[in-house]
């Protein structure tokens, strides 16, 4: 297939999953709200820090204050990292590449973009945010759904796969480092909450049924970690998504180097002990990481969508 095309469904994967996973992160931040008294909360800029969109949201007028960064991260356009920008994105990388698609993927897709660009340019009040933001990832979900079960699993689908457990595992480290930025404050204020926040953890990655059945233990910072870090059964954990793009790289032509640099950091995240990592240390654990992911696109973007013309 052309590499643009590959290039293009490949995004898709990575902008839908994106889509679903920032409105996940809300969800997070949101339940902290409902769940904790607000001297042990982060503030709402975290948000901000976590997407890397600090500069973008300085450029517009307004304080951080909580409604003004919900509207920036859910429906503010000048933001690329904002639920309306990414599903734009999928949006129209899915109408680009439609004669390969499922259709009703592509109806999906749109009626979601344009339900979210209906509210886009509201608040989202507490109210109402739980069940906007449970509609977007449920439908998000649908979407990944009609694709493994009616789209050939062709070279174009396994791009599709590479592109969602890429931004998978990103997003889930974004994830983890936001809702975990609530037990850095001071020991005696935070300990009360911390198995709270760490429940919050797994439920904001559907995560909690699928811990107790495979840990059968009580909830707490080094398994919680240990799980959605290494286990290779659990779909949103980060060492399963790379297993996912490995596989994913065997049913392509000529992915040497690319698996090389994949199982190089499925290796290095087998032997993290992850009993070591709280705090700051967690939280400079997580920015390696993502650094390392950045270099995993880097070699699926130089062996397979390096254009004739480049």
């Amino acid at each position: 297939m052309l590499s643009r095309v590959a290039e293009r469904v490949y995004w898709l994967g990575r902008f839908l999953e994106r889509t679903e996973n920032t409105a996940r992160l809300l969800l997070v931040r949101h339940n902290a709200v409902l769940d904790l008294p607000k001297e042990v909360q982060p503030g709402w800029d975290l948000l901000l820090q976590v997407l890397g969109a600090e500069e973008a949201f300085a450029k517009l007028p307004g304080a951080a204050t909580e409604k003004n960064i919900i509207s920036f991260v859910f429906g503010e356009r000048a933001n690329p990292s904002s639920i309306i920008s990414s599903l734009t994105a999928a949006r129209e990388n899915m109408r680009t590449t439609r004669e390969i698609l499922p259709s009703e993927t592509w109806e999906r897709v749109n009626s979601l973009y344009l339900s979210v660009a209906r509210r886009s340019n509201k608040d989202l009040p507490r109210g109402v945010r739980h069940a906007v933001l449970n509609n977007i990832v449920q439908c998000c979900q649908q979407v990944t759904g009609m694709l493994a079960g009616s789209m050939n699993h062709d070279a174009a689908y396994q791009f599709v796969r590479l592109g969602r457990n890429l931004e998978r595992a990103d997003m889930s480290t974004r994830i983890i480092d936001a809702a975990s930025a609530g037990l850095m404050g001071d020991i005696e204020e935070t300990s009360p909450f911390r198995n709270v926040l760490w429940i919050s953890v797994l439920q904001s990655l559907s995560a909690y049924q699928m811990y107790r059945l495979d840990v059968r233990s009580t909830v707490n910072r080094q398994d919680v970690l240990a799980f959605l870090f290494q286990s290779t059964v659990f779909p949103r954990a980060i060492a399963h998504s790379l297993l996912e793009i490995e596989n994913s790289m065997k049913l392509l032509p000529d992915p040497k180097n690319a698996r090389d640099v994949v199982a190089t950091l499925r290796r290095q995240l087998k032997e993290t002990d992850c009993s070591a990592l709280a705090g700051s240390e967690l939280h400079n654990f997580i920015d390696v990481l993502q650094m390392q992911l950045v270099e995993v696109h880097s070699a699926i973007a130089v062996r397979w969508f390096t254009h004739e013309s480049s």
